[in-house]
């Protein structure tokens, strides 16, 4: 099978890294601006016959632009099959309509990436529970489950580790990470006391003494997440170390230091903290 990978504008570093494990050349595209601001692309690689694929997260809407004119290029210029792989995706968090008379902003997205690829993959995506093939809307995807990267990052840097859920949502998560890890898990509790006061504690378990890691799909502000680090601490962990497949951090890293001994993500977005690769799971699923 022969590949010819091309990077999204949030993807450069990852998609050469894809490629690499595909043993796939790094497709060449020219881009440039008009003097309107319109976009310009023009392929500089030979793709007829052979199946592009295209690593782009999607952060900003001029990605999405970009990713869409692209695979559409890929597939007027006789790619067999045009795939597109979106490590982190934008508008994940809008799968459903919450209030009436709201845009479905994901499934408006999913349908115009359809319409112009093959095959579309992502990882860890909020909206769905676990790794495998699925049918948004009638629009095929795969989700890649990145968890066992990341609990692997941590598996030779503590001794005791037990593995906490901050919520309900990253239960199954949790569980996961802790039968591979061979250890227990909980998930914490909050209890409302009156209009101004909520204790949260585990379920079930002791953390003290134990290394504790907090898994997460998404790190935006980091407000939750850093809350339950908070109180963790006052059960005298022997430490707490954080997990997520995608660190937005939109405040920063800064406000995690010294609550936390260690916080690694993946690299499905560009952040500091990308200490974990997902092009292996990538170039796996593709081959």
């Amino acid at each position: 099978m022969s590949f010819v990978v091309f990077a999204g504008p949030k993807s450069t570093d990852l998609a050469w890294e894809t490629a690499k494990y595909l043993n796939a050349e790094q497709g060449k595209i020219e881009k440039r601006r008009f003097p309107d601001g319109e976009m310009y692309l023009k392929l500089d690689s030979q793709v007829k016959g052979k199946e592009s694929v295209v690593v782009s997260s999607l952060r900003e809407d001029g990605d999405i632009l970009e990713l869409l004119f692209l695979l559409d290029l890929l597939k007027d210029s006789g790619s067999t099959q045009v795939h597109a792989v979106i490590p982190y995706l934008a508008y994940q968090r809008q799968d459903k309509r919450f209030t009436p008379n709201e845009a479905l902003t994901l499934k408006t997205l999913l349908t115009l990436i359809h319409e112009v690829s093959d095959s579309i993959t992502v990882v860890n995506a909020h909206f769905l529970d676990a790794a495998g093939e699925y049918n948004f809307h009638n629009i095929p995807l795969k989700n890649l489950d990145a968890t066992s990267l990341i609990v692997e990052y941590f598996k030779n840097k503590i001794r005791k580790p037990i593995v906490i859920s901050p919520d309900k949502g990253a239960v199954a998560t949790a569980k996961y990470a802790a039968e591979l890890l061979n250890c227990s898990f909980d998930s914490l509790s909050k209890k409302r006391i009156s209009g101004e006061e909520v204790v949260i504690k585990p379920k079930n378990l002791t953390v003290e003494g134990h290394d504790v890691i907090i898994l997460d799909d998404i790190i935006s502000t980091g407000g939750t997440l850093l809350t339950s680090a908070q109180i963790i601490r006052g059960w005298k962990p022997n430490s707490i170390n954080v997990g997520c497949v995608h660190g937005l951090f939109m405040k920063g890293v800064e406000p995690f230091q010294g609550v936390v001994e260690r916080i690694v993500a993946t690299n499905t977005v560009v952040n500091p903290l990308a200490k974990v690769s997902v092009a292996p799971l990538i170039a796996s699923s593709l081959k």
